[in-house]
């Protein structure tokens, strides 16, 4: 399968795209970039201390990670060579809103059912971005602010509610050989379709 562009995987926190994604770069033997990986990276580099990204939220606030989410966005797309690349939850909106070309990606929305994303996100304890006083409000404005935003850039969207880990790569390897078949085809590739 070539399509010669990133897949890159997009959706909430929770939403599953580091799972698919290293399944995915594995079934199709391709190289596998995390973007919460590269922001952890830029940190060590810049502050010379190692925190997960979760840490480096609550240490540095809002901004400070969304400039790193937005070196981390642009550093994963540099190359635009076929590849798998999972986005943090924020890093689509962030860069959107930061102009970022995106024409060289294929994007994959994980879609999940809200009531389960909600469930899942809150597994391991209220996120940082979330107000710890109403999480439920946090998450309320954030799926609004999100998810027509996911729906707008995906090429392809895979329903990952209650489907196998297995299924859902296998899904999105369905999805994109139709699109590899349209682009030998002539037909141009538009999100949102």
């Amino acid at each position: 399968m070539n399509i010669s562009k990133p897949v890159v995987l997009i959706g909430f926190k929770a939403s599953g795209k580091s799972t698919i994604g290293r399944m995915l770069a594995a079934r199709l033997n391709l190289e596998y970039t995390d973007t919460d990986a590269i922001i952890e990276g830029l940190y060590t580099i810049f502050e010379g201390e190692q925190l997960n990204c979760r840490e480096i939220y609550k240490k540095r606030g809002g901004d400070y990670f969304r400039k790193l989410e937005l070196e981390a966005v642009k550093e994963s797309l540099k190359n635009n060579q076929y590849s798998v690349v999972s986005f943090g939850g924020g890093s689509l909106v962030n860069a959107e809103s930061a102009g970022v070309d995106f024409s060289g990606a294929v994007f994959v929305y994980l879609k999940v059912e809200k009531e389960e994303l909600f469930q899942r996100i809150m597994r391991d304890g209220v996120p940082a971005f979330f107000d710890p006083a109403n999480p439920s409000a946090s998450f309320e404005k954030q799926f609004a602010e999100r998810a027509p935003v996911y729906e707008r850039h995906a090429h392809i969207t895979v329903e990952n509610t209650s489907c196998p880990v297995e299924e859902a790569v296998e899904n999105v390897i369905t999805e994109l050989g139709k699109i590899r078949t349209a682009l030998g085809a002539g037909v141009q590739l538009e999100p949102g379709e």
